[in-house]
């Protein structure tokens, strides 16, 4: 062996190495920054809020970690303050006198240890506000010039390639905490409930399931893996493999256009259960919802005409529901933010619509006392999907004729309304694929712009607000179609969204079970058959979505077949077909979407807020330059080239 190796070891010695002209740091300066003291840190900066008797007397060494937090100000030649912020961003003034050259000299952001005693506030004696009186520090790595400039500005506006040091910031560590806390509360109490948490594979194959997929190739021609959408038929299969409960908290891909509440990588958790139905679901779903709202000390509520009504955590939670229908009519959309009492009333009866596929006419009507001063926005052609709805201002001239300026149909005469009021004026179908309705995306636009407006009061009799962000109104949305029209992609801005009727598809997935008493019209009529799926609402948010599946292979047949047309369905689908018909068990499922829900919990509006390293809205992380280019090489082996750009004349 060692006469064999030894023609090795000559090889290796004789190569040289070219230098590339990066220095080798000295000792001196590198070698320190490793030299932790064994013993570990004493204190946070929060612990020092409470000091010991000890502490006050200055009698207790402290030792702290973190980085300075702004830059050190020179008192006098021999007295430096500086702050310095823990890992859990509470921050304390150092005030230094025995090195203040070394903590001078320091930028912003510069990791450090401190140790030292406690000393009283110059000044705030009486309060009690303490500084740590430095006795020495250490400098375990000095920032540069970089982090002092970014620190004087918003954390909103520092470049995507700096997130490490955006996530130091007190707001980001507050909201990875909470996201971990979430995560822990979910597992303990689906746990309880006797559910098996387990990981299903990330490379799953193409299929047909809504949103475009992320292709993996292979190095076997022509064969690509796809990264799951969600874990949704292996869960099925689960089911049909013995196991009773299931969740995960699960990594998700979809290759879709991004904004501020999606990302091509998401979270969710994921549940599972056989033997059971959507009500044995939602129940499960309103424990965990509970349980997080004891842990995080939000509320939420329960709403009614006059008022939101607080739900008793000690109680068993009932979440009220309300029809995908009666969400649609009432406020143009299938996920209503309930703490607002706008609402949309039908008047078809005095009306005719100009389009036999929009028969339904409707109106939002504001009050003058709450109508806004400049209707522009309401207008704005770019913040509707398709069409915008005609917007009325009511005035001395107009009030017994404004009927005559709707244009989205023909009113028959005025209704009731006053000086100084607004009418807003549309049409939809009467089962409303598009989603939302030009009043429905309105009302958005009216919340979004006078939040403060239109609130619904937490008790009707003292008419009190509660705060924005503790108003957590959850509802049950049900009853969607079962399926939908394929929309047509629009040339130009056209008045109304076109439909291929001939060509259906699943409104959610096509696992989904039929209502059972419009079970018939899956043969004769399936765009009138609503399916056993369920939406949770949380604030005008769908915050998660689930459904009673179909179990029965020739059901599931008849639907990849008959109904969706699905060219290769037995290849695609087949594995699924296959376990129905061993005795998979009947079962029921829904997936919360984690990223929405501490973003929530969180006073949030953007996911990115509560994710540590966020996509961009192109897709791309900055910080680490993904995604990146493959050269001819790498593609090789997996039988891919790039094609050449066309040429745009």
């Amino acid at each position: 062996m060692l006469r064999r190796a030894r023609p090795i070891l000559r090889r290796v010695k004789s190569v040289r190495y070219t230098s590339t002209g990066v220095k080798f740091p000295a000792a001196e300066t590198v070698v320190p920054k490793f030299s932790l003291p064994k013993c570990e840190l004493t204190h946070s900066v929060g612990s020092l809020g409470k000091p010991t008797p000890t502490m006050k007397q200055g009698e207790e060494k402290i030792r702290l970690h973190g980085w300075i937090h702004k830059k050190p100000r020179k008192v006098s030649k021999n007295l430096v303050f500086a702050s310095l912020r823990d890992h859990n961003g509470d921050i304390i003034q150092l005030v230094d006198s025995n090195s203040p050259s070394i903590i001078r000299s320091m930028k912003p952001e510069s990791a450090v240890m401190v140790k030292g005693t406690l000393a009283k506030q110059h000044g705030k004696e009486e309060a009690e506000v303490y500084d740590l009186a430095v006795s020495s520090v250490t400098v375990l790595n000095e920032a540069n010039e970089k982090g002092s400039q970014l620190t004087l500005g918003d954390t909103k506006e520092w470049p995507a390639e700096y997130r490490y040091l955006q996530l130091r910031q007190p707001q980001f560590q507050a909201a990875l905490k909470l996201r971990a806390q979430v995560m822990k509360t979910v597992r303990k109490v689906l746990d309880c409930e006797g559910f098996t948490e387990v990981e299903t594979p990330l490379l799953f194959k193409s299929t047909p399931e809504g949103a475009r997929e992320f292709l993996v190739p292979t190095r076997k021609r022509n064969l690509m893996y796809a990264l799951p959408q969600s874990p949704q038929q292996y869960k099925q299969l689960l089911m049909a493999s013995g196991v009773h409960r299931y969740y995960q908290i699960a990594k998700c891909f979809r290759d879709e256009d991004l904004r501020q509440d999606r990302q091509p990588e998401f979270t969710q958790i994921d549940m599972e259960m056989a033997f059971a139905d959507g009500a044995n679901v939602q129940s499960q779903v309103a424990n965990v919802l509970i349980e997080l709202a004891c842990v995080t000390n939000k509320n939420f509520y329960t709403f009614h005409e006059e008022g939101l009504g607080k739900i008793d955590a000690q109680m068993l939670p009932d979440f009220p529901s309300m029809t995908f229908s009666e969400a649609m009519a009432k406020y143009g959309i299938d996920k209503p933010d309930l703490r607002y009492a706008c609402t949309i009333s039908e008047v078809s009866e005095d009306a005719t619509s100009p389009n036999k596929d929009f028969p339904v006419c409707e109106i939002l009507h504001i009050a003058k006392e709450d109508a806004p001063e400049s209707l522009d926005f309401l207008c704005d052609t770019r913040l509707y999907n398709n069409r915008v709805p005609d917007v009325i201002r009511i005035t001395e001239e107009n009030v017994s004729s404004w009927n005559q300026q709707v244009s989205a149909f023909t009113l028959d005469k005025a209704l009731p309304v006053s000086v100084g009021d607004v009418v807003l004026a549309s049409t939809r179908q009467t089962v409303s694929y598009e989603n939302p309705t030009p009043l429905g995306r309105a009302r958005q636009l009216l919340i979004k712009e006078f939040p403060d407006k239109w609130r619904l009061p937490e008790d009707c009799s003292s008419g009190e607000l509660p705060p924005p962000e503790d108003t957590m109104v959850v509802c049950w949305v049900v009853d969607f179609p079962l399926f939908s029209p394929t929309q047509v992609e629009s040339k130009g801005h056209e008045d109304y969204p076109q439909f291929d009727y001939t060509q259906i598809v699943a409104s959610h997935h096509p696992f989904t079970m039929a209502v059972l008493e419009d079970y018939p019209l899956l043969e004769t009529d399936p765009l009138k058959v609503r399916g056993q799926h369920y939406d949770l609402v949380i604030n005008g948010v769908e915050v998660g979505g689930g459904s009673t599946r179909v179990h029965d292979s020739q059901l599931q047949n008849y639907i990849f077949k008959e109904i969706m047309k699905i060219p290769n369905s037995d290849k695609l689908f087949g594995h699924l077909l296959r376990a129905f018909d061993v005795g998979c068990p009947p079962h029921a499922g829904f997936a919360i979407g984690l990223d929405r829900l501490v973003a929530m919990l969180a006073g949030r509006t953007s996911i990115r807020d509560v994710i540590a390293f966020p996509k961009t809205i192109t897709g791309a992380d900055p910080m680490i330059g993904s995604p990146s280019a493959a050269t001819s090489a790498q593609l090789a082996p997996y039988h891919v080239r790039v094609a050449p750009k066309e040429n745009k004349e």
